[in-house]
């Protein structure tokens, strides 16, 4: 009687891990949308910690200018809220920062009250260990939080994309393109498509050239690679005027890696030579060792009215979603 009282308990535990596994998911998948702006976010704390040594770090880290923009836009859009305030709507929000004063923790939660969302709660016993605490963790918390707002935009950018032409999957690489997009330069080892309208022009650019091995990985050839494509086919209103990248401003080169290979990341200035016109402009130089070869993935602007931080934003997670197709 034992063993069969021993056997009910255990079948009826075994359904309930069952129920509350397919209760997770349950409410998991009914978690209402999220809300916010592009590369928007909200910080939930008090205001004497919101104005102390912490804040202050908090709002440098996300709140610096983004580089090489024509006029000056902040990296992120901040709004501070108290902790009284932080109410049911507001937890829908899509990036959110908790920061409170208590035992240290730094801890990062996917989908907590809505979908997709991002919610990051640091908190330390005093508000220099907080400092502390952002200072030790920043990167790492910006990276994510920049990471989590590109996948949320390639999901809204490519619910219709463009049939790449293929002499371009012939190279084996694929690049998500918005079907706002068209091809208009297809020649050997050169792509450019365009997306123009009444108040923004947007170009891609992308280059083939053999890896060479002896070549250094990165160097000044980056800038008088892309000076050579643009001055022949990115062609200004004017004859003989042409893009070029503006030399006022140092471009900014850094390392990093796209789909799993090492890349390095330019963004600046450019110019149209001869003309009174210009924009900011992103690329990616890939080195594909699965297929010998260098990939230039390159983005330019031109949107003389309007800001420029988040369409820019948008032509970025156009170029990373890069992947080598082999």
């Amino acid at each position: 009687m034992f063993k069969k009282a021993g056997f009910v308990l255990l079948l009826l535990g075994l359904l309930a891990c069952n129920e509350q596994i397919e209760n997770s998911s349950f409410f998991k998948d009914t978690l209402p949308d999220s809300n916010g702006g592009r590369l928007d976010l909200i910080v939930v704390a008090k205001e004497p910690l919101w104005q102390s040594i912490a804040g202050d770090y908090l709002r440098k880290l996300l709140t610096s200018q983004q580089p090489l923009l024509p006029q000056p836009e902040p990296l992120y859009t901040v709004r501070q809220i108290e902790p009284s305030q932080f109410n049911d709507l507001l937890k829908r929000s899509r990036n959110i920062i908790i920061l409170d004063e208590g035992n240290g923790s730094f801890i990062t939660e996917k989908n907590k009250w809505a979908k997709p969302q991002l919610v990051t709660t640091i908190s330390a016993p005093d508000p220099t260990e907080l400092a502390q605490k952002i200072k030790q963790k920043g990167e790492e918390m910006e990276e994510a939080l920049h990471q989590s707002e590109v996948e949320v935009l390639q999901k809204r950018l490519f619910k219709e994309t463009l049939s790449l032409p293929k002499a371009l999957k012939a190279r084996n690489v694929s690049l998500r393109i918005p079907s706002s997009f068209q091809l208009e330069v297809e020649e050997e080892g050169l792509f450019i498509f365009w997306n123009k309208t009444l108040k923004t022009d947007q170009g891609l650019i992308i280059h083939f050239q053999p890896l060479d091995p002896d070549q250094a990985i990165v160097g000044s050839n980056i800038i008088s690679l892309r000076d050579s494509i643009t001055q022949k086919y990115i062609l200004g209103q004017r004859e003989g005027s042409y893009m070029v990248t503006e030399d006022l401003l140092t471009p900014q080169i850094k390392n990093m890696e796209l789909d799993k290979q090492f890349a390095a990341e330019t963004r600046g200035l450019w110019r149209t030579e001869g003309e009174f016109k210009g924009g900011p402009f992103i690329s990616y130089t890939v080195y594909d060792e699965i297929n010998q070869q260098i990939v230039t993935l390159d983005a330019f602007l031109f949107a003389p009215e309007i800001k420029k931080r988040n369409i820019l934003f948008e032509l970025e997670a156009i170029l990373k979603s890069f992947e080598i197709t082999n």
